[in-house]
């Protein structure tokens, strides 16, 4: 007898999240027509290219360092201004409050590929990418909060996160008007602001979706964590994520020297400052 195929996984989907689906559309219209429209018309400056690169380098550590190996998994400990600058630089991102995000992270390696995984990759390539932040979640559980609400820097962030987010786009707009008055200020507003404000926010996506779909696995199997030295190109050593899947709590997700990894260098730099300490690292490396 033949066996009958089996059927799909069915998966439950939350009501249209309908200011964020909003926000991000605002941001990707910015992007595709805003940005391309004023460099013909006016064109950038070398200031707005500048604010974009470092805006970029600053936004998408302030994500992979404080956000992520810090909040998340606890890989290296910090003074709390060092922490409060890391999580400001991270609101820059867009990408919600430390406490929001890292909850979501830390739900995400508990329940990995399956239905409460927020960003399941299960779910096929965009919905892992961008398409779960469209949905209210069902599965939100206050419990993977509740080490981060103890810590008084994460919950004065998470207080004041929108302030964060607009001080970044006004750092933008107040450096290119410096420069170039009005025109500048709007330049570096959509080229700085807006457009590095997409970029990041796909590379970080590239993460959920790409480093769960294609790539090596060579430190496990357990679940579909993969590793991709391109992604680590765009998100500063984040695309070794099978090896970062295995041992969540090391700071390097690049283990080796010859990983691209800036954010174990930069931890591991503001340790011979003495600005980091407890850098936890696997027992076999």
């Amino acid at each position: 007898m033949i066996p009958a195929p089996l059927s799909p996984p069915t998966f439950t989907r939350g009501a249209p999240n309908y200011l964020t689906a909003i926000l991000f559309a605002l941001v990707a219209l910015g992007t595709i027509i805003g940005v391309p429209a004023f460099a013909y018309i006016h064109g950038y400056t070398w200031v707005d290219w500048t604010m974009f690169g470092l805006l970029y380098v600053i936004t998408g550590l302030g994500i992979t360092v404080g956000y992520h190996r810090l909040m998340a998994h606890r890989s290296f400990d910090c003074p709390d201004w060092i922490k409060a600058g890391l999580l400001i630089a991270g609101g820059w991102a867009l990408e919600n409050s430390a406490l929001k995000w890292a909850a979501d992270h830390i739900r995400h390696h508990a329940c990995c590929d399956q239905e409460a995984d927020p960003y399941n990759a299960k779910r096929g390539f965009w919905y892992s990418h961008c398409g779960w932040l469209f949905f209210k979640d069902m599965n939100a559980n206050d419990k993977y909060a509740s080490r981060l609400r103890q810590d008084s820097v994460v919950l004065w962030q998470h207080r004041y996160y929108l302030l964060i987010v607009l001080s970044g786009l006004a750092l933008t707009f107040a450096v290119g008007f410096l420069h170039n008055g009005w025109i500048g200020g709007l330049g570096c507003f959509l080229l700085a602001g807006v457009g590095r404000t997409f970029a990041v926010l796909n590379s970080t996506f590239c993460i959920n979706s790409i480093c769960h779909l294609w790539g090596r696995q060579p430190h496990g199997q357990a679940d579909s964590s993969r590793d991709s030295w391109l992604v680590s190109l765009v998100t500063f050593g984040e695309g070794y994520h099978n090896y970062h899947h295995t041992h969540q709590s090391d700071y390097r997700n690049g283990p080796f020297w010859y990983n691209f990894d800036p954010s174990k260098w930069l931890i591991f730099t503001l340790s011979k400052f003495g600005l980091a300490s407890s850098l936890r690292t696997a027992p076999h490396l």
